[in-house]
């Protein structure tokens, strides 16, 4: 496994790639109960972040979940759904890491570059790297280091929250990665459309459970 994602990870494109101007952003997000995985996608107006589509998934997860290994358990639905769309976002934030990685290749970047589709990571926390310090005001900025490179940045996002940990997964340069993130920040920690696609993620996971 960690050679398909060595093999992957030298596949990732940190270059812009997507459509400029960006007229649509899509959240992917999966919540998971046992073997089933419930995927939410959320796409939005970039400039104004209103819902223009929303779509979900459930689907039989078959990799048990283990660190740094998220790509191949999450990264199934999620390339599906994405294949699925009617309407293709010009680039999707997936909640997960995209090369803040041990190897460079968290589902973020795996989920990029299988599907062919600009994809930034957007992480509660951190699988590795360091920041000199902790950004303390929402909307500071700090990079991540990993290995002597800068693989993302730690992100305050919303004051009385823990900062975001955000990443280019493929596709998308260092810096679009970050300026997108904020570009799509609203009213919570995560970016919006995110943020809606946990939310129903996380509902649709209830509901079954019920």
């Amino acid at each position: 496994m960690r050679h398909i994602q060595r093999e992957i990870a030298g596949r990732v494109v940190l270059e812009d790639g997507f459509k400029k101007p960006i007229a649509s952003v899509a959240g992917i997000d999966t919540a998971s109960l046992h073997d089933l995985a419930f995927t939410a996608c959320v796409t939005v107006d970039y400039n104004s972040l209103e819902v223009k589509a929303k779509k979900t998934s459930m689907a039989r997860l078959d990799f048990p979940y283990i660190p740094t290994f998220l790509g191949f358990r999450e990264g199934p639905p999620i390339i599906d759904i994405i294949s699925s769309l009617e309407l293709k976002a010009d680039v999707f934030l997936i909640n997960a890491q995209g090369i803040a990685h041990p190897v460079l290749c968290g589902c973020a970047s795996y989920v990029g570059v299988l599907a062919n589709a600009p994809t930034i990571g957007v992480a509660a926390r951190k699988l590795c790297g360091e920041c000199d310090h902790e950004p303390k005001k929402v909307g500071e900025s700090v990079p991540l280091y990993y290995g002597g490179r800068a693989v993302g940045w730690s992100l305050k996002s919303r004051e009385g929250c823990r900062p975001i940990l955000v990443s280019p997964g493929h596709l998308v340069s260092l810096q679009s990665s970050l300026d997108i993130a904020i570009k799509c920040i609203k009213n919570h920690k995560l970016p919006e459309p995110l943020h809606l696609a946990h939310t129903i993620a996380n509902d649709e996971k209830r509901r079954m459970s019920q």
